[in-house]
């Protein structure tokens, strides 16, 4: 395992000296629509430090290559260190936040710790063809036993890219026992919304291509892209997420209705997670209600979003997360997301009820 900044350090002379400070502490480089962008956006609005954010071009990913090797998003530069890993950011930075202990500290107690899910399988076509004995070796390497030489036997085994986890990812450091038992609850709903939740937005998002096609006028809009890439973006990647969002399907839902799956997710958070409170966290929103508040934000005003307020109850706890995160953010909420009540008019239901 490692620190999780470990790999990722910033290019020589790459800083964060822009934005509505002179030199704001974080920098965030997203994709205005990616639900864990979504979420570590909202944890910075809701902690009322000033931030910067920066799009993403998602075919040059020219942003995060100016800053660091690390191309995917969300990434986050605090105080000079890159973060990765949505829940991992937020945690991290609401530990730094509450406890005052510094991010260059921190990062050495959310280690990443690799993942080989392949590591002791070999096809069997291969092992038949060498006709010897393979011997299990270390991690993922075999060997087989040829005229009683030990030789690496060259397989497509273990080919699979390495998975990272983070053990401690929904845990805040720095409080006592006692304390940390009162926040497993908190844990437990984050890892929900993260295990759970998430899957049933891309389904629901890219249900239908034209439903797919009104989702990236969202991005060609939000993102940032030359008058050149925004047809290209649209048609493309439309056509490229609806065939993803029916993969994710098959993998996360299965047969049963996506539009259902989406009205029993949001059903739980509001009858069981809240508990018939006004937040997660009760009188005030903890880290569960802003983690699920950036991934609904995500889909704001698409057509998905429409029909689960026709046939939920989310939108009062939605618009109560949303003016509180408005009262706290440095930056405003629309600076960040600046089209999300634009929806195409043929999408919008005749009436949408609380």
């Amino acid at each position: 395992s490692s620190g999780i900044n470990a790999e990722w350090p910033l290019r020589p002379g790459a800083c964060a000296k822009e934005g509505p400070t002179d030199s704001p502490r974080f920098v965030l480089y997203q994709y205005s629509n990616c639900p864990f962008c979504s979420k570590v956006r909202a944890y910075l609005h809701s902690s009322g430090e000033d931030f910067k954010i920066v799009e993403v071009n998602p075919l040059t990913k020219a942003e995060t290559k100016a800053v660091t090797d690390y191309k995917k998003v969300p990434m986050l530069v605090a105080d000079g260190i890159v973060l990765k890993e949505s829940s991992v950011i937020t945690t991290i930075l609401h530990t730094h936040l509450t406890t005052g202990r510094p991010i260059s500290e921190l990062v050495e107690l959310y280690p990443a710790v690799a993942q080989y899910p392949n590591k002791y399988k070999v096809q069997e076509a291969l092992i038949l063809i060498e006709k010897g004995t393979v011997v299990r070796g270390f991690l993922n390497e075999f060997y087989y036993k040829m005229e009683g030489v030990y030789k690496p036997l060259v397989a497509k085994f273990s080919r699979d890219k390495v998975k990272y986890t983070y053990p401690n990812k929904y845990k805040i450091m720095g409080f006592t026992e006692g304390e940390q038992k009162a926040m497993e609850r908190v844990g437990r709903t984050r890892k929900w919304v993260d295990e759970h939740f998430v899957h049933l937005i891309s389904p629901n998002v890219y249900r239908t291509w034209q439903e797919a096609l009104a989702s990236f006028d969202y991005f060609t809009v939000n993102g940032n892209f030359d008058e050149s890439q925004k047809f290209y973006i649209r048609y493309i990647g439309a056509a490229a997420m609806y065939l993803i969002g029916k993969r994710l399907k098959r993998r996360h839902i299965g047969d049963n209705d996506v539009r259902e799956e989406l009205y029993d997710g949001m059903t739980h958070w509001t009858k069981v997670l809240l508990k018939d409170q006004m937040f997660h966290g009760g009188s005030e929103p903890d880290l569960a209600d802003v983690d699920m508040w950036g991934m609904c934000s995500a889909f704001h005003g698409m057509p998905a979003w429409h029909d689960a307020c026709k046939h939920t109850k989310i939108e009062p706890w939605y618009n109560r997360m949303e003016k509180h995160l408005n009262e706290k953010s440095a930056i405003g909420i629309q600076s960040a997301n600046p089209t999300h009540d634009v929806v195409k008019e043929e999408f919008v239901p005749a009436a949408v009820s609380n």
